[in-house]
């Protein structure tokens, strides 16, 4: 069902003079009768009025003839009654509206109605091949225009950035760390937690197959690839990618819907330097400290399983650690964390940017960030993870 609210503001503000034209006492003498199938409107027509006029009609609607909505003798009506009597004529096609000869603007109004893109009304009751294909076509057309739209907004990105770098003067530190605050710091409980948890389960679950074949003293080789490599880098970016990109595009989305972007572009301000650098360079900072933590914490984590099921003394966990990884390993994954930091940013900030509405869209731009934020992220950490496999030196333990 279509509702008043899709009106829009502009419309409402657009046809105020409508709700106030010819309206000079608050005493309620507006009449709303149904003769046969007409509705007689006389006075000035409020949408505390619409609870008669809904029952009028239901009345009038009875017959099989035509409903007539009669204003001939309507003074005028608020907006948001005009939006109500359009949608019960709206919902039964049999139905008309004679306007006032003397009031062309209350005719332009539902005119204006009629103009507005209305949503479909529900979901279509049989099931179409046509619509099937079409529907994914127009899917694809719209990932392909958020990818577009992303190449553009990250190359603005990096524009912006490196002139930031030329002029440091011109950067925004305190509200950058701002951001390090609310992507780093308060992101370091939840990823240690969770990373020590992955530690404890990967070092148990690998030490369960290998004490099987005598082997468990290889259950530090699995955990530390696996943390370090993979686990560490890509629990970091995602739990970032929830927190972080979702705020930004969110942050940015509010103010394009209060218009705070179009008023900062008029007084002159570069948008991407005031709004998305701080962002990026405070990503840029946190990411590789947050993965660090969590390869140490998902370590401790399998040195705790280690210790407690399989009976390895801490000494034997760290002298295989020490045989086996390569300090490459833990800079390939600070390397993973700096590309996961320029995606999430980007991805948040450029969502933000295309808010174009109300509440609504905001809410859809902030699901819409986590969701390409954290698929951009598993794709980035794929293609990385296989080069990192073919220069990696092989360790003979």
């Amino acid at each position: 069902m279509w509702r008043l609210a899709d009106l829009g503001e502009g419309l409402r503000t657009k046809w105020i003079g409508v709700s106030s034209m010819n309206n000079p006492t608050r005493s309620d003498d507006t009449v709303i009768s149904a003769s046969g199938s007409t509705v007689c409107v006389k006075g000035f027509l409020r949408i505390a009025h619409m609870g008669r006029f809904f029952g009028a009609f239901g009345d009038a609607a009875k017959g099989p003839r035509e409903v007539l909505v009669d204003l001939t003798e309507c003074t005028g009506m608020e907006t948001t009654a005009a939006a109500a009597v359009y949608e019960a004529i709206r919902g039964k096609r049999t139905a008309s509206i004679r306007f006032p000869s003397g009031s062309p603007r209350l005719r332009e109004l539902f005119t204006a109605f009629e103009q507005l893109p209305m949503p479909p009304e529900g979901h279509p009751r049989s099931w179409s091949l046509r619509a099937h294909f079409e529907g994914v076509g127009a899917d694809v057309v719209s990932a392909v225009d958020v990818v577009s739209g992303l190449w553009g907004f990250g190359i603005e990105s990096l524009r912006a950035f490196l002139k930031t770098v030329s002029h440091p003067s011109s950067f925004r530190w305190s509200l950058a760390a701002f951001y390090m605050e609310h992507a780093g710091v308060k992101a370091v409980p939840i990823v240690a937690v969770l990373c020590w948890l992955l530690g404890t389960v990967l070092g148990y679950q690998s030490g369960y197959q290998l004490k099987t074949f005598g082997a468990e003293v290889f259950m530090p080789d699995l955990v530390g690839y696996m943390i370090t490599w993979e686990i560490g880098p890509l629990i970091a970016a995602i739990l970032v990618a929830g927190r972080s990109s979702s705020a930004f595009a969110a942050e940015i989305g509010t103010m394009k819907v209060r218009q705070e972007v179009d008023a900062l572009e008029v007084m002159g301000f570069d948008v991407f330097q005031f709004l998305v650098t701080p962002k990026v360079v405070a990503s840029l900072l946190v990411m590789p400290v947050l993965v660090l933590m969590a390869d140490f914490f998902g370590l401790l984590g399998g040195l705790l399983i280690g210790g407690w099921y399989l009976d390895m003394p801490a000494s034997v966990y760290m002298s295989r650690l020490d045989l086996v990884m390569l300090p490459m390993d833990f800079y390939w994954g600070v390397l993973k964390g700096i590309v996961f930091a320029v995606i999430i940013a980007n991805v948040g900030c450029f969502m933000g940017t295309r808010v174009r509405g109300g509440a609504a869209e905001v809410g859809q731009a902030t699901t819409a960030a986590v969701v390409t934020a954290v698929f951009l992220v598993i794709v980035a950490d794929a293609l990385i993870s296989l080069l990192y496999v073919r220069i990696r030196p092989a360790v003979v333990a």
